[in-house]
């Protein structure tokens, strides 16, 4: 019966084995036997502190000889489509998902013959939880996304197998049969029972084992706000594509645009709204008057967001506004105004926009997040007011981009 293994010993994994069992692996099942992921080798110790907080900086990550990065991959077949004169067309979440499971497969298969030859290891589920940072540190292009992280090495503890529910706890005969309350107390006895859970209870200062996953470890204002991580890491990666409400996976070099002030505690700040077909498609957010920020004329509540791509392939946004004399005036690098932390929520706030959820959702959404800095909650009050206008039934206060929010 197996075990995740955490600590391992000082004893190199060499390179002959791990091929050896990573090309073993590679015969697992997949999809139309196009082999559709990749895996990032990480042996040396400056990656692993610049993949550790990604992964919450779990100390296994540093202490094991390699950590292997499991990665959906329709970039390879892309390019020998590309250059076989085929017409791919796999910039789409099916896509995503099919890399996936193949990733996910090649993945269980490896870790199996790994525990074969007498290797520890421990599955990350950090993975999806901060994909963006793995994506830029190990350079991942689009197309590409990492699914399972895996530590790996010889053993240096003999940890027992964590509990599991009884086998006829995840059978369903021929059809899906739903759990009565019988069904639950049955299923999860031994698992309430164990003494290492009931501390886990009492520490944690709950009443029942399943509060502590709902309440502390898993909670919905958490699955919420990575969501939003996961779906802006997956628009930049191109596997979100044109998926709803006729959004299109390529930006428009010109948005028009909706200025909404408002005041985050002593500070006035703006919002810029890129829309798309009358839909919010994009956010920036910045503090207005600011010797580093924005200064912006009070009438103005329209303008148009400009995309520029620049001779090193980098983007940078304008905005551009029609003063009262009929001249153009353009503010340039709008997210270079911003503080980083603000700039990096508006970013995986604009995914999720561009992903098309409602609106009313992308408010409980933005409402429901609880950040450590007063500065940051009171941007997300903000935030979700300057958004309201775009929701059902409107918000006629914000329509002159005017809206004052004291906090």
């Amino acid at each position: 019966m197996r075990a995740t293994v955490r600590k391992y010993t000082s004893q190199p994994i060499s390179e002959e084995l791990l091929n050896t069992l990573l090309e073993k692996a590679s015969h697992t099942q997949t999809m139309g036997n196009l082999q559709l992921y990749s895996v990032v080798v990480t042996r040396e110790q400056e990656m692993k502190e610049r993949l550790a907080p990604a992964h919450f900086s779990q100390p296994m990550l540093m202490q094991a000889p390699v950590v292997l990065t499991f990665c959906a991959d329709f970039r390879r077949t892309t390019d020998w489509a590309l250059n076989r004169q085929g017409h791919p067309g796999y910039d789409n979440f099916l896509s995503y998902q099919n890399a996936t499971t193949d990733a996910m497969l090649f993945c269980q298969r490896f870790c199996d013959l790994a525990e074969e030859e007498g290797l520890g290891l421990c599955f990350l589920g950090t993975t999806v939880y901060n994909p963006q940072l793995i994506i830029d540190v190990l350079r991942l292009p689009q197309l590409v996304f990492p699914v399972a992280t895996i530590t790996l090495g010889w053993p240096a503890e003999t940890p027992k197998p964590s509990d599991r529910l009884p086998i006829e706890a995840i059978i369903h005969n021929e059809t899906y049969s739903l759990y009565t309350p019988e069904d639950i107390d049955k299923h999860y006895a031994y698992k309430e029972s164990l003494e290492e859970n009931k501390h886990f209870v009492e520490i944690n200062q709950k009443e029942t084992l399943a509060q502590v996953f709902t309440d502390i470890r898993y909670t919905a204002e958490a699955n919420e706000a990575m969501s939003l991580t996961l779906a802006a890491a997956l628009r930049k990666q191109n596997f979100l594509g044109d998926i709803t409400n006729g959004y299109k996976g390529t930006r428009p070099e010109s948005l028009e645009c909706d200025v909404v002030r408002f005041q985050n505690k002593k500070d006035r700040w703006v919002a810029f709204v890129g829309l798309l077909d009358g839909h919010p498609y994009e956010i920036f957010t910045g503090i207005l008057d600011d010797d580093e920020g924005i200064m912006i004329p009070k009438s103005v509540c329209k303008g148009n967001i400009l995309r520029r791509v620049l001779k090193d392939g980098s983007r940078r946004y304008d905005f551009q506004f029609t003063n009262k004399r009929g001249y153009k005036i353009t503010i340039e690098g709008l997210s270079e105004r911003f503080n980083p932390e603000y700039w990096n929520y508006a970013k995986l706030l604009s995914g999720v926009l561009r992903y098309g959820m409602p609106m009313d959702n992308v408010i409980a959404l933005v409402s429901s997040l609880q950040l450590d800095s007063d500065n940051m909650n009171t941007w997300v009050s903000g935030v979700a007011k300057a958004l309201k206008r775009y929701a059902s039934g409107g918000d006629t206060e914000l329509i002159q981009g005017q809206e004052e929010i004291d906090d």
